[in-house]
């Protein structure tokens, strides 16, 4: 795969940020997909969806551990021919694979997204495994960030049938770790929500969460007996983000800086530092004020090592904490 392959995995990764915001359809489809969906602080009884995703993984068959070799194809979605697998589906090469994590803000612990480049077999459910497995068992790039789920967390199987993800998990998982609160379970169970729906590129699908192949009350202690739809990003997400470049990322100049802001009056500031010293500062405006939406702006700066900030402003004056993300970078 070339650079515009790659540049096409980021771009409909890019495009699953605004789905995160913008409701798509018309009204009755709306309706009719919310009425599918059970957020994580409301829940009823599904029984007949939840029986036709369960049904979707035993048909489906599909069975690997988070230690499998990524070249191997993923799961087929059901409805997509099983046999063998084609080379290209076989063949891997570098594919950025949309993957949250977590960070502290000024408000608590919250979801940071990275694009991390992995080699990845060429085929959509190659990519979906790819952000499912990274979620539960893999390590962000960000020093700044964490991994949420315990170390022995492994993923059963994976399907989608067009209407609910559904994520079979294994490990040690019904109830919540010692040591882990009940904030930080629900957001682990939003954390691998997020990474699954983004690696997917289908919008918000609910996701139902499987155990070992069953259906299961809880998972980490939080409720999950039926499909759980993804909280509002601008409840569970940073405030501030930067996309690219990656943290230890090597750019020549001038290069451009993307992520997204919820900001007052969509206002984003930024500095690059070499040490204590500001070499360059400026700001720019997301695409909207108040909820979390795309920003960029373009750095021209002399090689070296830098830290490039990015965050929002303390319109209280008070010198309160800002919401912001760092990155380390090398300009070439």
């Amino acid at each position: 795969m070339d650079r515009n392959d790659e540049h096409d995995d980021l771009s409909r990764a890019l495009h699953d940020a605004v789905a995160d915001v913008r409701p798509e359809g018309t009204l009755a489809q709306i309706r009719t997909r919310t009425d599918k969906v059970v957020p994580m602080s409301r829940r009823w009884l599904l029984p007949t969806l939840a029986a036709a995703a369960a049904m979707a993984v035993v048909v489906g068959g599909a069975f690997w551990l988070t230690k499998g070799d990524d070249a191997k194809p993923g799961p087929a979605a059901e409805g997509t021919a099983t046999g063998s697998p084609s080379p290209s589906a076989t063949a891997t090469s570098p594919r950025a694979v949309p993957v949250y994590f977590v960070g502290d803000t000024p408000h608590g612990k919250k979801l940071y997204r990275e694009f991390q480049t992995q080699q990845v077999c060429g085929t959509d459910d190659c990519l979906l495994k790819a952000a499912t497995v990274s979620a539960i068992s893999g390590s962000p790039t960000d020093p700044d960030y964490t991994a949420p789920w315990p170390s022995d967390t492994g993923l059963h199987g994976l399907s989608y049938d067009g209407d609910v993800l559904t994520i079979d998990l294994a490990g040690d998982l019904h109830d919540r770790p010692a040591g882990m609160s009940q904030a930080d379970a629900e957001l682990a169970v939003e954390q691998l929500i997020y990474s699954a729906q983004a690696g997917l590129g289908q919008g918000r699908p609910p996701v139902q969460l499987l155990l070992a192949g069953q259906h299961t009350d809880t998972i980490l202690g939080v409720p999950s007996s039926e499909p759980l739809a993804a909280a509002n990003p601008d409840d569970v997400q940073a405030m501030v983000q930067v996309d690219s470049p990656a943290d230890g990322g090597d750019v020549s100049s001038p290069f451009t800086v993307t992520g997204r802001a919820a900001t007052f009056e969509a206002n984003v500031v930024w500095e690059l530092r070499n040490g204590s010293t500001v070499v360059k500062k400026g700001f720019t405006t997301a695409q909207e004020c108040c909820t979390l939406a795309p920003y960029s702006f373009q750095v021209s700066a002399p090689p070296g090592s830098y830290t490039l900030t990015v965050h929002d402003t303390d319109e209280s004056g008070q010198g309160l904490p800002v919401d912001q993300d760092t990155k380390e970078i090398t300009v070439r």
